[in-house]
Parts: C-alpha cells; structure tokens; sequence
C-alpha cells in the first residue's frame, strides 16, 4: 500500500468513538455526522450535550436549523436528544479529553451526573473527572438512565 493511501485510511479514522449500547442511546444521536449510530472523536477536548432545538408537530419530532456566524462557536461538539420520558442529559453534560496520562472524562456540572462502569462522576460529592480506559461504558444520567455508550480508542 503507498504511503498516501495509508495516510488517507488514517485520516479517516476517527481516534476514539463513542458506541451506543442501548436503543436509547442509538435514537439519542442525530447528527449527519455520525456513520453507524457512532460518535466520532478526532478533536479533544471533545463535549456533548442535550439538543435544545426540538419541537414536534404531526410528523413527529423534528430538530430546528442551528443558525452559526462566523464567531460564534458551539457549546458541545455533539448534541444529543433526550428520547426518554424522563429528562437524564444536561445541556453541557460531559466532555472527554487527551492528556498525557491517556483518556480522561469530566463531567460538567449536569444535574444526573455521568457513570463509568459503576463509578459515579460529576455529582457534588463525587469526583468530576475519572481516567478513560479502552472498553469502558460510560452511562448519562441516574440509575434508570439506558443512555449507554461504549469508550473504544481505535488509534
């Protein structure tokens, strides 16, 4: 393989991914961005939040245009839609990071916190930050949350 087609495989391939790993998580994402039903992540910090544009009418529900200018930048990278009966993901709910120690998930100040594996994060009494590890499951919200996602680092 020429060295131009491996640098374009490369560039291609995101360096870590979010995969849902319930329905719900699967319906949450909306973006035109994500292939699969994955959450790609090439840019870090790397922040994700509850879509804040919905609205509903006989077809069902639907997400208004996001109107950008120029100096304007978005609060999360990739916004998702809250598609249970109850509220669980905050408008800046975490974000993922690459440091020099590996991977590190911080929660930002949501109202549920975030979990990985079975470690709580984000809540007032709990640590706001936990070091990511290849294969862990990262769930948004309380305990009755189904928004689980898996953490896989590809390069």
């Amino acid at each position: 393989m020429t060295e131009t087609k491996q640098s374009l495989i490369d560039s291609l391939i995101p360096t870590a991914v979010l995969m849902p790993m319930t329905k719900e998580a699967t319906l949450s994402i909306v973006s035109a961005n994500t292939a699969k039903s994955l959450i790609p992540m090439d840019r870090f910090p790397f922040r994700i939040g509850r879509e804040s544009r919905i609205s509903e009418d006989d077809r069902g529900l639907m997400v208004k245009w996001r109107m950008r200018t120029p100096l304007s930048e978005p609060n999360n990278d990739v916004y998702l839609v809250n598609t249970t009966k109850h509220m669980q993901l905050s408008k800046e709910h975490f974000l993922i990071d690459k440091t020099e120690q590996g991977y590190v998930i911080q929660d930002r100040h949501s109202t549920l916190g975030t979990k990985v594996n079975s470690n709580e994060i984000g809540l007032s009494k709990k640590p706001d930050a936990h070091l990511l590890q290849d294969g862990d499951i990262v769930k948004i919200g309380d305990e009755q949350s189904k928004l689980e996602f898996q953490f896989l680092i590809l390069k």
